[in-house]
């Protein structure tokens, strides 16, 4: 490793007496501090995977002339497996890369990158002068295109500054996008699918079990007076119990099952391929067992219960709210016989 503070003050022959006479030969794990330490105490850590030392001297000048006050730390590896090795143990800013290495070429060695470093923005820096070429590479998710011996003297600079925003920008837009499809999508209290998205697997599930011809199942569960716990002990305790209660549920079923908290204290249980109906009565019982034990939540001890109601397709209907309906009209009839117990739906 060499390191070498470089004063942005001095004449640009001086400065480059610091940093060119470096034996290229072996300089994979070279390093170059470039800048002002008192001015801009943070680094823009560069690395650049390249195997010609022509280009590597031409990095450098270039960022010598025109880092201001920006302080960047260079470093080189001359190919993408020493690279990328590097990047994962050392992590990097940005990344400069030649599409034609040792030990890959063309456009592969950027999609190879991007498969193993795919959080760091990258920036191709090649000899190949080809506009269609050019924009396939941004289309696979190089920030920006250079071409050797074309690049002016403020550009790279630039370049290297912009694609990391617009890569940090790219990440804040992915990271808000995903906090909006959790939003839409799930429950904030549960982190369980909400209406919607239960909805959007129903029909997943009935138009598969229609043509595969085989049944499922849905379950509505009402807890058994959660309003008085509600009540009497507050909301900030009736929040707990209710995600309690989703561990509780979710510990009984499948993975392939979806449980989606409807609000309130109301679940459903979509049941892919149930086989037969003994199979849901065993489930039901297993969940009555399984939520009817007590709880401990802040220091006190509480019981609850509930209401299962049970509709089976495509024996009560090939039509998803209705037979969300009749779970919903079989949890009624069980919580009118004393609640803790399950029904299946049943046509009077």
């Amino acid at each position: 490793m060499l390191t070498s503070e470089i004063d942005p003050n001095k004449r640009v022959s001086e400065r480059l007496d610091l940093v060119l006479p470096i034996s290229l030969p072996d300089y994979e794990n070279k390093t170059i501090n470039i800048g002002d330490s008192e001015k801009a105490p943070e680094f823009i850590r560069i690395i650049l995977i390249e195997d010609k030392q022509e280009s590597v001297q031409l990095i450098q000048e270039e960022l010598i002339e025109n880092n201001g006050n920006t302080r960047f730390k260079l470093e080189f590896a001359e190919s993408l497996s020493t690279g990328i090795e590097h990047i994962n143990n050392k992590g990097a800013d940005v990344i400069l890369l030649d599409l034609t290495l040792p030990d890959i070429q063309g456009i592969d060695t950027l999609l190879e990158l991007k498969k193993n470093v795919p959080d760091i923005p990258i920036i191709v820096y090649s000899n190949h002068d080809d506009e269609s070429f050019a924009v396939q590479a941004i289309q696979e998710g190089a920030q920006d295109y250079l071409v050797k011996g074309s690049v002016r003297k403020d550009l790279l600079i630039r370049s290297i500054r912009y694609s990391i925003e617009r890569h940090q920008m790219l990440e804040e837009m992915k990271q808000t996008q995903e906090e909006l499809r959790q939003f839409a999508h799930y429950d904030n209290l549960t982190g369980l699918p909400n209406r919607k998205l239960l909805y959007e697997h129903l029909g997943k599930a009935v138009a598969r079990a229609r043509r595969e011809n085989k049944m499922m199942a849905v379950m509505f569960l009402d807890l058994d007076k959660f309003k008085t716990i509600n009540d009497k002990l507050g909301h900030a305790i009736g929040d707990v119990l209710l995600q309690s209660v989703t561990k509780r549920i979710t510990s009984c079923i499948r993975k392939s099952d979806v449980l989606s908290r409807q609000g309130g204290d109301e679940f459903i249980i979509a049941l892919d391929d149930i086989g037969s109906e003994k199979y849901v009565s065993i489930l039901a019982e297993r969940i009555l067992a399984t939520l009817s034990d007590v709880y401990v939540l802040e220091g006190k001890e509480l019981s609850i219960s509930t209401s299962i109601g049970i509709g089976i397709y495509p024996k009560d209907s090939f039509d998803i709210d209705i037979l969300v309906n009749k779970a919903d009209v079989a949890m009624y009839n069980a919580k009118e016989q004393g609640g803790n117990n399950y029904k299946f739906f049943v046509s009077k």
